[in-house]
């Protein structure tokens, strides 16, 4: 998901950071983007329930940092069959999808 990321940041002008990993969550990095941005956005291709964002959340949470966090993945639900492409798109995890949710929330 870094790809469509980097266009969304380059065109709205955010930093965009490539979560390599869920385990260890860099802590430090979390903690310097908080103080330095007004709001976090996650992107996965996983659900959101138990994924990357949700601990992104649970970790500012810990840390009583409160802020916007954006979390975009996968719906708890099933999937209709089709291309990578066509899925993505069908989930707003392509680059119109991802932007249109950022702007939706407030970015």
């Amino acid at each position: 998901m870094v790809a469509p990321a980097l266009v969304v940041g380059k065109q709205l002008g955010a930093t965009v950071v490539n979560m390599r990993f869920i385990k260890p969550l860099d802590e430090d990095l979390i903690l310097s983007l908080a103080k330095s941005h007004d709001m976090l956005v996650t992107v996965e291709e996983n659900v959101i329930a138990g994924g990357a964002g949700s601990a992104v959340n649970e970790f500012l949470q810990q840390q009583q940092i409160l802020m916007p966090v954006l979390n975009i993945g996968l719906p708890d639900q099933f999937i209709e069959q089709g291309s990578r492409e066509e899925l993505l798109a069908l989930t707003g995890l392509d680059v119109e999808g991802i932007r249109r949710q950022i702007e939706a929330f407030g970015g």
